[in-house]
């Protein structure tokens, strides 16, 4: 066994663990793409977090292992689903729905380069903003309403 072996059998191991992740992230992406608005809402949310929380030790580990992210050209331009873009009666306080989508576009920037270690950050602070999130969107609170609900009456 030598060392060359080791790190390929790291790398591998880190690729699986990527792939893994990447499945879990294409998963709760397609929940939000495919759902009606619902008091599932904030559990399609945890879901994202989760997602995006995994993606980030993946893209670490990945970094670590010194590892590149495959950029993905014009990903700056994407859009996440309907149900999560602005403008869509989204629930939840404006704040957090801002910090969401500002990371939303950090990653979409981070997806355009190279760096794993810029990937890895960008999907935890989405991950950190989908949570926050999740955490209100279902309470049955004025906060938790769309803000052009809010106050109309």
């Amino acid at each position: 066994m030598s060392f060359g072996d080791d790190l390929d059998r790291e790398r591998a191991q880190i690729m699986r663990a990527v792939r893994r992740a990447s499945e879990s992230w294409a998963e709760a992406m397609r929940a939000h793409r495919m759902a009606p608005p619902d008091a599932g809402f904030g559990a399609r949310l945890r879901k994202l977090a989760e997602a995006a929380e995994t993606e980030q030790v993946a893209w670490e580990h990945a970094h670590a292992a010194g590892l590149l992210w495959r950029p993905v050209p014009g990903a700056e331009k994407a859009e996440p689903p309907y149900e999560l873009r602005p403008g869509t009666g989204r629930r939840g306080p404006a704040q957090l729905w801002e910090r969401f989508d500002a990371a939303v576009a950090a990653l979409n920037r981070a997806i355009t380069g190279s760096s794993a270690a810029a990937v890895a950050d960008a999907f935890g602070e989405l991950g950190e903003a989908a949570g926050a999130l999740a955490d209100v969107v279902d309470e049955p609170s004025e906060e938790a309403m769309p803000s052009r609900v809010r106050g109309a009456a």
